[in-house]
């Protein structure tokens, strides 16, 4: 369910600003493997829409599409924490990985954060030191949360399970 949501949203980014110029940030690699193809796709997405706030970083007279992807961003990050943050945990727990617990108290800040992060647009408007601050926490995220806690799910997941075997039961 979530993955299917997820593509048609990744879609309709895709579709609605494909004029807006990409620096690609981030390129998707074998060390962002967690072991489970469900929750691997989940942060490529992650990576694909973060790359997308790249190319707002230099605006200074955003035009209304781009507003209207901020919000769309945010919207998703929110759905994002909720939804991909569920899964993971549950697939931690299941496989009994040892940085279920750090993994679940990162969860909660990252979520904190988003949430504050809203407040914040709603009362100041989106604004370009809002965006960079926004692009700095995400793509360290990935880089320090992605990188150094879920990937210690691979090895909980026995190889025949794992992304690529065909075999990976999600939950």
């Amino acid at each position: 369910m979530f993955r299917g949501w997820h593509e048609r949203a990744a879609v309709r980014f895709y579709a609605s600003y494909n004029e807006i110029q990409v620096e690609i940030m981030i390129h998707w690699t074998k060390e962002f493997e967690t072991g489970s193809e469900k929750l691997d796709q989940q942060h490529r997405l992650l990576i694909d829409h973060v790359n997308l706030l790249e190319g707002q970083l230099h605006t200074t007279n955003p035009t209304r599409k781009e507003m209207d992807f901020v919000v769309h961003l945010v919207d998703y990050l929110e759905a994002y924490a909720n939804i991909h943050f569920n899964d993971e945990e549950k697939c931690m727990e299941s496989y009994r990985c040892p940085a279920h617990a750090l993994n679940q108290r990162e969860h909660e800040r990252f979520r904190g954060f988003i949430h504050n992060y809203k407040r914040l647009c709603e009362l100041e408007g989106f604004k370009v030191e809002l965006l960079r601050n926004l692009h700095e926490v995400i793509r360290t995220w990935i880089k320090e949360h992605v990188l150094k806690v879920d990937t210690q799910l691979r090895p909980c997941i026995p190889p025949s399970m794992r992304s690529g075997s065909g075999a990976v039961p999600e939950s």
